[in-house]
């Protein structure tokens, strides 16, 4: 597989000295110079030396294929590392690795850099590799701000012996590296007094339902204790009837809600994108933390899909990170689509009764819609900002809620 796209680059002492040869060969033939004939020898070993050089390294020179993902949150600092091998006999001397970084969201600060563009970031630095040898090149990096770069271009400059010249190679391999900078949660007020309950598999000590295959322990029998629950091996040891005890269980389940169409036809999306973000973050992250199952919808336009971008029911810390790093592959100029397709599909297809969190632009007509939810006995709330804080506004029904003390 082929990695380099090639380019020869030679100084003009490279081409002065090409001209100069056969006139030295001419010279010599004529005046039967030794000395003459000599150095014409000497300079054709050293042009055939470097050409031959610079040919053998140059195929010699790989990246393994790999994908480097680093995921960081705003402030952190992080490495990524590009990895050169010199798969040949001969060691390369002088070689120069240029790295440019894409980053049109501005949220990542190369450190060292040499050239900051506006949408690019270039890192150079200059190596040797030894014959059989794996050298990194390394870019540090700090995360500013919510958003992706990709290290989309690497160039390599090697210099030749007498540097006369150099082969710049641009990379076309399967190696990708990237940074992913995570929306910094922002708190949303009252979120902690609102859970939902239903019949699961997570242990909660007030909960109505109970999951007959974990047994806590045992009790006194008493009136009212249904005959089938009676432990008969603990009651022959205590010599009094033994009822089992389970254990209570729950699992709560949200719908997350995201419109992020402006509008203002002009802006694709909304002008408090990052605050929002930071909110869904902020709501994911208590989700987790709470065993709480969530699926996400997002109305962005996305190739076969009408409704927008649906990330499934799921829980744990695996669904927060995909969670996380949806929010950080959004951009403000992303294509929406109209928020009714992606509503008409939440609540069209929601098997229990709905629990529903809102984010970004809210309106009439997507009232009318959750109109639908709390008709069907569902809850909605809305998240807004006021002065920088985020508070819950409820609008749905009051089925399968609890107020947390």
């Amino acid at each position: 597989m082929i990695q380099w796209r090639k380019e020869v680059k030679f100084t003009k002492r490279y081409y002065v000295l090409t001209y100069l040869i056969p006139l030295f060969i001419f010279l010599s033939l004529i005046t039967n110079e030794v000395l003459l004939f000599s150095l014409t020898v000497l300079f054709i070993l050293v042009v055939s030396l470097n050409t031959l050089y610079l040919s053998y390294v140059s195929k010699r020179v790989a990246i393994p294929g790999e994908m480097i993902t680093k995921r960081l949150f705003t402030n952190d600092q992080a490495v990524l590392k590009v990895p050169f091998e010199n798969r040949g006999r001969i060691p390369i001397f002088r070689i120069k690795a240029s790295l440019f970084l894409y980053d049109t969201d501005h949220s990542i600060e190369v450190i060292e850099s040499e050239n900051f563009d506006r949408y690019y970031a270039n890192y150079e630095h200059p190596f040797s590799i030894p014959p059989f040898t794996k050298r990194n090149v390394v870019m540090n990096m700090k995360a500013t701000k919510r958003g992706t770069a990709e290290l989309r271009t690497i160039e390599v400059d090697i210099y030749d012996l007498f540097l006369f010249g150099h082969i710049k190679l641009t990379y076309e391999g399967p190696y990708r590296g990237e940074a992913v900078v995570y929306p910094t949660p922002q708190p949303i007020k009252g979120l902690e007094k609102v859970i939902q309950h239903e019949k699961g598999n997570h242990s909660q000590p007030y909960s109505l339902y109970e999951d007959v295959m974990m047994t806590r322990g045992n009790r006194e029998y008493g009136p009212g204790d249904p005959f089938n629950r009676i432990n008969w091996k603990a009651s022959a040891r205590t010599d009094y009837l033994q009822t089992k005890v389970y254990e209570k269980v729950t699992v709560s389940k949200w719908t997350i809600v995201l419109n992020i169409k402006s509008e203002n036809p002009m802006n694709p999306t909304i002008e408090n994108l990052e605050s929002v973000l930071s909110q869904v973050a902020y709501a994911c992250h208590f989700a987790t933390t709470q065993h709480i199952s969530y699926e996400l919808y997002v109305n962005l336009r996305i190739p076969g899909s009408s409704v927008g971008i649906h990330l499934p029911l799921g829980e744990g810390k695996n669904h927060l990170g995909k969670t996380l790093e949806l929010l950080a592959r959004i951009r403000k100029s992303n294509i929406t689509i109209p928020v009714e397709n992606m509503l008409h599909h939440v609540t069209k297809n929601q098997i229990h009764q709905p629990y529903i969190i809102h984010f970004g632009a809210n309106g009439t007509t997507i009232e009318q819609e959750y109109a639908k939810v709390k008709s069907a006995g569902g809850t909605v709330y809305f998240v807004t900002s006021e002065d920088d804080t985020a508070y819950l506004s409820k609008i749905g029904g009051h089925t399968h809620e609890k107020m947390a003390n």
